[in-house]
């Protein structure tokens, strides 16, 4: 690759965490009222239980989830689909990941963050993409829940 090629594998990226968040948010809206469990989705999406479940307990303490425990329990959205920020929910799940080492918590080993003028350029980069995504709600993702719906079916369904 010539070197001023851009590999078409850098592109912005939301963490994991964000990503099962956001799923999970899709889950629960195209499934209405119905109690899903963290187990059904994590099974929906061939996702790990833990990593589910560690995402839909943030989603509840933050007031998107409503989270009813016992043996017919499950979660639901606590909020409209089209009162749900897709932008807010990743300023909190993305919180503290900085696009680069020296835009994160904590000390920095890069030489040059006392002179760089890159962090302030990611920075206001970054909030472009959030300020974009504040404008998108939950009911932007999805604009087709029935089609989203009949495809997180386990595959003998989808027949």
């Amino acid at each position: 690759m010539a070197s001023t090629e851009i590999d078409d594998n850098c592109n912005m990226q939301i963490n994991a965490f964000s990503d099962y968040a956001l799923r999970i948010l899709m889950y629960l809206m195209v499934n209405g009222d119905r109690l899903v469990t963290s187990r059904e989705i994590a099974t929906s999406y061939d996702l790990s239980f833990d990593h589910i479940a560690k995402a839909a307990q943030f989603l509840s303490r933050h007031g998107y989830v409503s989270a009813i425990r016992g043996r017919s329990g499950g979660l639901q959205l606590s909020q409209r689909p089209t009162d749900i920020s897709i932008g807010e929910v990743l300023r909190l799940t993305e919180a503290g990941s900085g696009l680069v080492e020296c835009m994160r918590a904590g000390p920095t080993h890069c030489k040059l963050a006392n002179v760089c003028g890159l962090a302030p350029l990611l920075t206001e980069a970054n909030e472009a993409f959030f300020q974009t995504l504040d404008q998108k709600t939950l009911a932007d993702a999805v604009p087709h829940a029935p089609a989203l719906l009949n495809a997180l079916k386990p595959c003998s369904d989808n027949v």
